[in-house]
Order: C-alpha cells, then sequence, then structure tokens
C-alpha cells in the first residue's frame, strides 16, 4: 500500500506508528510540489495528507479513518470492538488530533507577517492548546504504558506541540504528562518516526 505522507505531519506520523505496531508494510511517499506523484493531481480530493492507496486507485482519508483500516488489519485491534472502552479510546483520540489541530491552527497564524495577525485568533489557539494540556495531565495516570489507539494520536499531538508551539512549555506544567511520555519516547517506535528539530518553533 502507498501512503502519501510527511514526517513532521502528525496526522501521517500516527498512521506511521501504528503500521509498524502492526506490521504493515506502506510505501511511504512525500508530496512532490509539483504535483507528479499524483498527490495534488486528485488522489486526495481534499490535498491533504496523508492519503493511504488501499486499493489500485483508490485512497482512503483522512488519519481517523486510515488508522480504523489499519487497525482492522490487526490480528488484535487496538481499538475495542464495542462499549465504555471503546469511546474512551476514539475521546482519546479526537484529543491529540485536536491537540495537533490547535497547534497547526496557532502555527498558521503567528506564521503569518505581523500586519496581518488576528490576535482573538492567536488567543483562541493558544487556549485551546493550553486546555488540551491541561486535560491530559488530568488523564494521563489512565493513558496506558504500551500503545494504545487513543495514545498514538496523543503522542503525536504532544510532539507537534514542543516543535511548532515552543512559546508554551508543556511539560512545565504537566509534570505527571511529562512523565508519561518520556516513558514512551522510549520505545524504538517512537524514535523511528521522530523528524522534528525540538529546537524549533
Amino acid at each position: 500500500m502507498k501512503l502519501i505522507c510527511s514526517p513532521i505531519s502528525p496526522y501521517a506520523r500516527k498512521v506511521m506508528m501504528l503500521a509498524r505496531l502492526s506490521d504493515i508494510k506502506l510505501n511511504e511517499i512525500e508530496p512532490e510540489k509539483d504535483g507528479s506523484n499524483g498527490y495534488v493531481a486528485g488522489d486526495n480530493p481534499l490535498g491533504k495528507i496523508p492519503a493511504l492507496e488501499w486499493q489500485p486507485g483508490q485512497f482512503l482519508f483522512d488519519s481517523p479513518v486510515i488508522c480504523e483500516y489499519l487497525d482492522s488489519l490487526r490480528d488484535e485491534p487496538l481499538l475495542p470492538t464495542d462499549g465504555h472502552a471503546r469511546f474512551i479510546q476514539l475521546w482519546q483520540h479526537a484529543l491529540g488530533d485536536g491537540l495537533s489541530d490547535a497547534v497547526y491552527n496557532y502555527r498558521y497564524e503567528t506564521a503569518r507577517p505581523a500586519k496581518l495577525h488576528w490576535a482573538v485568533m492567536i488567543e483562541r489557539h493558544d487556549r485551546s492548546i493550553r486546555n488540551a494540556i491541561a486535560t491530559l495531565e488530568k488523564i494521563s495516570p489512565w493513558l496506558g504504558d504500551a500503545w494504545t489507539y487513543g495514545n498514538l494520536a496523543i503522542v503525536c499531538g504532544l510532539d507537534y506541540a514542543s516543535y511548532r508551539a515552543g512559546h508554551f512549555d508543556w511539560r512545565s506544567v504537566a509534570p505527571q504528562l511529562a512523565a508519561w511520555h518520556t516513558s514512551i519516547s522510549d520505545d524504538p517506535i517512537w524514535r523511528v518516526t521522530h523528524a522534528y528539530e525540538m529546537t524549533a518553533t
């Protein structure tokens, strides 16, 4: 299967993590700026990454859909099939993605020329980042030591926050979460997919 992706995308990274955890071989291809690999030309009508060619000429998107598909290929899926546990994992996955969304939007707004900054939106995205971290700190004792469907997205969101939202030192305000993240970052799956220069902001 072909995965159109970028290693710095938290959404693509969680897909790559899940594939490695599941021993699923993906041909990981970064989109070319001119669209010559077909990505911009129509592999994904939304023009977003990741996009997974799961059948010849047919692409799945976006990342939660791709993750559910890859998880369905496992002998023992990470995502519970039903009940309360399933929705807890989906909620945690959505919280991790929501953190990534807030970081992306904050970065997008603050990267504009200063005269185009929209203070209200910058404050809104910053508040979303801080609220997500506060919530994750509260639930950190229940995130688990091993990889779960939910904490795949959470780890990717936290690393993306360190990379793109360096104005906010989330580790200093969320010590339990920071300790949990450190324990996860010892895992080879974390290391092999980590593509960030952590001094970047």
